[in-house]
């Protein structure tokens, strides 16, 4: 799964079966958020630093300044939050300790590990 074949089963399945006023539950699964233009990091270099910024008018500063100007600024989208959104539906997330299906898969993992080898 992916960011955009999720988006698209959310858009053609899920959005079309849901009733008024509901309430989708999800995790932090990786596909359920993407970075709309990905902000630079502290390792970037200072003119993409500068670019990310000037691409929504902030002012130019020294790199470590703008790279806390970036952490303010940058927001992750939610493909799954907006476009239920735009139809008049509610989200809910679970926190990441919240998911016991983490845990179960942790477990899994873990055997796959030590039997697989």
């Amino acid at each position: 799964m992916n960011a955009e074949n999720y988006t698209k089963w959310l858009q053609t399945q899920i959005i079309p079966s849901l009733k008024p006023n509901s309430v989708v539950v999800v995790d932090n699964a990786s596909y359920h958020n993407s970075l709309e233009n990905p902000a630079p990091n502290s390792n970037s270099r200072k003119q993409d630093m500068i670019d990310w910024l000037n691409y929504r008018n902030i002012d130019r500063m020294i790199k470590p300044q703008l790279y806390q100007l970036i952490l303010q600024t940058n927001k992750y989208l939610l493909n799954m939050k907006l476009t239920l959104k735009e139809h008049g539906y509610s989200v809910l997330r679970l926190p990441p300790d919240f998911n016991p299906i983490e845990n179960i898969w942790a477990m899994i993992k873990g055997y796959l590990a030590k039997t697989c080898q």
